[in-house]
């Protein structure tokens, strides 16, 4: 009778073992997967055997402490977003320590994203996030009623869970605390739905939409109709930044695009005021430098200003 080798595998994606499946981040704790003699473990697999291992060095994933995401994706009992309304141009304060607590190492699981409502969002369908990496403020430039919903998606399956926040001018007293909840199965949003805050395509040279409790306004000149003749704004490292565009066509909507580097990166688009100013979303850059900023009408036309970032 030929022998066989008994081994603990864990899949990167999915392999049938012993007659179950073991999904990605599942812990390695169904029965030994039989191999037969001279055969491989599969591809994209981690070999759980623990004699392979000098002691205390067996992977993460085959100690059984790695959360199995078909078995945490339950929102039955799950909290939602709390949020605090900011004024607009002010930070409204997003608290997800209710669901972070609820859900424990489950939290770690790059299963999550959020849309803000206002064209921006922190992750998307094709970028999840964990929930201890999302910001902790946005800010709205606008004032305004805004849908803010967060999303959890795994295994094939999305939930999310959203409320209505209502962002009061400047100078007003901030709306009260509200709270997302009930989650619901829904279809999954395109991976294009949202401008994301933190994109990686940035190269971490810029958030949109994120600040603490401070941002700074900066007014430019009439914007030019070539990059070479722009104006220019001052910023500084790490400082929100609302770039105000005086002098285009009243209540028309414009499409903004920043270029960092050799490439330009869309933001959300924006519409110009009744007094002819267009506020561009709240920037915060990360990286000295000087970032064009282009601005394209609804007629097509084209026009440009620039934001120099120092150093603080």
């Amino acid at each position: 009778m030929s022998h066989v080798r008994r081994h603990r595998i864990l899949a990167a994606a999915a392999t049938l073992l012993a007659g179950s499946l073991i999904w990605a981040a599942a812990p390695a704790s169904a029965e030994d997967v039989i191999i037969p003699p001279g055969g491989s473990i599969p591809e994209g697999a981690i070999d759980c055997t623990p004699s392979r291992y000098a002691p205390g060095a067996l992977p993460r994933e085959c100690t059984g402490d790695f959360p199995n995401e078909e078995a945490a994706f339950d929102t039955s009992n799950l909290p939602g977003l709390e949020i605090t309304p900011g004024a607009a141009r002010a930070a409204t304060s997003f608290n997800l320590g209710a669901m972070i607590a609820a859900l424990g190492p489950y939290a770690s699981l790059p299963i999550f994203y959020v849309d803000y409502g206002d064209g921006t969002g922190f992750g998307s369908s094709g970028d999840l996030k964990t929930l201890g990496s999302f910001p902790t403020s946005h800010v709205y430039v606008n004032p305004g009623t805004y849908t803010v919903t967060g999303y959890a998606s795994a295994q094939g399956r999305t939930e999310s869970t959203s409320t209505t926040v209502t962002i009061v001018p400047a100078k007003e007293e901030p709306a009260a605390v509200k709270e997302t909840k009930d989650w619901q199965t829904v279809a999954t949003p395109p991976a294009t739905a949202v401008v994301a805050v933190a994109a990686a395509d940035r190269g971490g040279a810029v958030s949109v939409g994120t600040a603490v409790t401070v941002v700074v306004e900066r007014n430019t000149k009439k914007a030019a109709s070539t990059e070479g003749k722009a104006p220019m704004v001052n910023a500084t490292v790490g400082q929100t930044t609302l770039v105000n565009v005086p002098s285009l066509p009243a209540g028309s909507s414009v499409a903004a695009r920043v270029k960092i580097g050799k490439k330009w990166t869309t933001l959300p688009a924006g519409e110009v005021e009744g007094n002819g100013v267009l506020t561009l979303p709240a920037l915060t850059f990360a990286k000295s430098g000087t970032y064009p900023v282009k601005l394209t009408l609804a007629n097509g036309s084209t026009r440009y200003v620039k934001v120099k970032v120092k150093k603080g």
